[in-house]
């Protein structure tokens, strides 16, 4: 872990999980970037399979971060994780009163496995 990352609050990972499993309409937004990122990456192009991987990888209590501030309101995280074979990084907000998740990242790590 280096000096910018840091663990991703438990509640965060679970509120954001939940929400991703959960799916109802209005309350998880993908961005198309981030869509056409994972398509392209796993050749899976739905959304479903995109946010259960994405709950997944929050469940893991080891997994560390870093914290983004973006134009919408709400606690940002970033974070690399492994599916499969593959290594992900992911950019994930949960917003509104914890009440919507927005997927801005899935794809490969442009800097390695280092969150920079």
């Amino acid at each position: 872990m280096n000096e910018e990352t840091e663990p991703i609050p438990k509640t965060w990972r679970a509120t954001v999980a939940s929400i991703l499993r959960e799916g109802k309409t209005g309350t998880v937004f993908i961005r198309q970037r981030a869509r056409r990122d994972w398509a392209h990456l796993t050749s899976c192009p739905f959304d479903v399979t995109l946010r259960e991987v994405l709950a997944e990888a929050l469940d893991v209590d080891s997994l560390v971060g870093k914290k983004y501030e973006m134009n919408e309101p709400g606690e940002t995280y970033g974070f690399i994780f492994h599916y499969g074979r593959q290594t992900i990084y992911a950019k994930v907000n949960l917003a509104i009163h914890d009440k919507v998740v927005i997927v801005y990242s899935a794809h490969r790590p442009l800097q390695g496995e280092e969150l920079i």
